[in-house]
């Protein structure tokens, strides 16, 4: 527990910082010092432990993006186009609809790449993927009990601020 009480904070923010989700981060944090307390007979002393445990953090961290399958750069300029109708609403009956579709896709790609992966994931692996909030969750391996919902519902609301910042806000809906 020592350990805990001198890194925890650390390797919390360490998590907090590349996750963008808060509850998944600690989630990390937790099973990492599981982990670190099964292997610690591994320890060889080469470095400092601190050392170490950002190592192993930092291979959590790898393997859990390695099951995040869905990532911004697989996402089709086609799907990134379908968001942006989803999200223009009726924007088509205007005369300048092309150059407005065009600074929307452009703003939606932008807010996209803001987007902690894994909330980024969800929204794609929902919205064009066709994915259940079920299937997600366990495509992700979401242990909280919303599982997915919360990451979706989270990723939107981020969403919705960044695309109103971006001068395209929703009209009170």
């Amino acid at each position: 527990m020592i350990l805990f009480e001198r890194y925890g904070p650390l390797t919390l923010g360490f998590f907090r910082r590349r996750i963008g989700n808060p509850e998944l981060a600690a989630e990390m944090n937790q099973e990492l010092y599981i982990d670190l307390i099964r292997g610690l007979d591994r320890f060889r002393g080469e470095s400092q432990l601190k050392t170490w445990l950002f190592r192993l953090a930092h291979n959590r961290l790898s393997n859990l993006r390695r099951r995040w399958r869905t990532h911004l750069d697989e996402v089709t300029a086609e799907s990134t186009e379908e968001m942006a109708e989803i999200l223009q609403a009726g924007s088509e009956d205007q005369p300048d609809a092309g150059a407005a579709r065009q600074e929307r896709l452009a703003a939606l790609t932008r807010c996209l790449g803001r987007l902690p992966e894994i909330e980024r994931a969800v929204i794609i692996g929902q919205y064009f993927d066709e994915t259940t909030l079920a299937e997600l969750t366990e495509r992700l391996a979401l242990t909280n009990p919303s599982g997915a919902r919360a990451v979706l519902i989270a990723g939107q609301r981020k969403l919705r601020r960044c695309m109103a910042e971006s001068g395209f806000g929703d009209s009170g809906s």
